[in-house]
């Protein structure tokens, strides 16, 4: 009778809980993973969209320095006719109220300082070869060989202190190559200039030179997953590694809290799996099983018989019915009290199932009889077998609460389709013959 419904199995139980959490698990990492990918992808887009705006502002600041020294390159040429000499009044005028970080402006010929404007405090530099100075000497020429404007920097400076260095070579039409002129931008004002530029747009920046030399750090934090991007790669060739300021929220807290509550949703779901799964047993098991005896109870035997018999039918085969009955069992409830009589029922269910082979079915159909179906026996001798081990097994007195007490019990039987054509019929000889064995008490096996 086991096969209708299974033992319940813990681990098997414990298995499939487990399984179910974990899918709970996949699935919900994949919608936190989607949903921190998107994220990440919305932050990705709003941080570049920053940076734009720092390397938008920050090349503007630049290079409206070098369109000034364009203007000077001209000056020179048509002008001046080269004459630097005439040049200081000029470069007053150009860089008049003008926001600019020019710390001076020199004119080269060839390779060597002629003029420095404004000359106070550039006095030593007049007369420098910087092809000499091994800072700058590789720019310098490569300015002339090339003729190429050049970005240097951050470098130290021949009149002290850092600067950025921007070259213009001056070329005659007529000889070529004549010289260059320079702007050095004060090293300072352009860091001020960055900072002001990421705290507008909240990011965390580093700024490396051509040689990958970082030279500008706005947080000592560690960054974490950077983005990269290189401003104007053909002159000033600058990397440069932004984040936002309070770091990637992806890899935050919240990350972390998301993950915690994935986990734990899933625990839940295989706690909440679990005790489903011990429940639909738990209820499966109830309804077709006898509650204090644990036998097939008489709902489940409308449907059972219906299975047998119809099986039997189509095979051309016997079915036996053996139901017993117990003796006087409404004295022992008299006499002993109605635990004791539970106990009776519960021991006679043992006896049964212990009986009983693993396709016959025990049922309790009332307060204290049973019912055995017996699906497709060879004859009548087999049920006659089957009815003696059963009366054998209570012959002893039952050890029930301290108490012995004798049970004595009646047994009917009747065969499929020998004795009837349908259940009902063949169930109502084998109480014809159950109430015949206990008149009698004379069965003769």
């Amino acid at each position: 009778m086991g096969r209708w419904v299974p033992e319940f199995s813990k681990k098997k139980t414990i298995l499939i809980s487990t399984l179910m959490g974990l899918g709970a698990l996949l699935i919900l990492a994949f919608i936190v993973q989607n949903y921190h990918e998107k994220k990440l992808q919305d932050e990705i887009l709003e941080t570049t969209k920053s940076y734009m705006v720092f390397q938008t502002d920050l090349e503007k600041r630049v290079y409206s320095n070098i369109y000034l020294l364009n203007g000077y390159v001209a000056y020179l040429k048509i002008e001046c006719g080269l004459d630097w000499r005439q040049s200081p009044r000029y470069l007053a005028t150009l860089i008049e109220d003008q926001e600019v970080y020019i710390r001076n402006i020199a004119t080269v010929k060839d390779t060597t300082i002629v003029n420095n404007f404004p000359l106070e405090g550039n006095e030593n530099t007049i007369g420098v070869d910087l092809a000499t100075i091994e800072s700058q000497k590789e720019m310098v020429l490569k300015t002339k060989n090339e003729l190429m404007t050049t970005f240097q920097g951050p470098l130290p400076l021949v009149q002290g202190g850092d600067g950025f260095v921007v070259r213009v070579p001056v070329v005659r039409e007529d000889s070529g190559y004549w010289g260059q002129v320079s702007i050095v931008l004060e090293g300072e004002r352009i860091y001020e200039a960055i900072d002001e530029i990421a705290e507008k747009t909240s990011l965390n920046i580093r700024v490396y030179n051509t040689y990958e030399d970082s030279f500008y750090i706005y947080d000592e934090k560690p960054m974490k997953n950077p983005l990269s991007f290189v401003i104007s790669p053909t002159l000033m060739n600058w990397k440069v590694e932004v984040a936002p300021i309070d770091g990637w929220s992806h890899l935050g807290t919240t990350h972390i809290l998301l993950g915690l509550l994935c986990f734990l949703t899933s625990i839940i779901i295989g706690l909440i799996s679990y005790y489903s799964l011990k429940a639909n047993y738990r209820f499966k098991h109830n309804s077709i099983h006898d509650s204090l005896t644990g036998l097939l109870n008489r709902h489940f035997l409308n449907d059972y018989q219906k299975l047998i018999f119809s099986s039997a039918e189509r095979r051309s085969a016997m079915v036996g019915l053996l139901l017993l009955d117990l003796d006087s069992f409404k004295s022992i409830n008299d006499t002993y009290g109605h635990s004791v009589g539970d106990e009776v029922l519960i021991e006679t269910a043992r006896i049964l199932k212990k009986v009983v082979r693993t396709n016959e079915a025990v049922f309790r159909i009332g307060g204290d009889e049973f019912l055995i179906i017996f699906p497709m026996i060879e004859n009548a001798l087999a049920l006659k077998n089957a009815g003696k081990r059963i009366m054998e097994m209570f012959h002893d007195e039952f050890r029930i609460k301290n108490q012995d007490i004798w049970i004595a019990s009646s047994i009917g039987m009747s065969i499929y389709p020998l004795d009837g054509k349908d259940f009902e019929e063949v169930l109502h000889i084998a109480d014809k013959n159950m109430y015949e064995h206990k008149k009698s008490k004379n069965y003769n096996m």
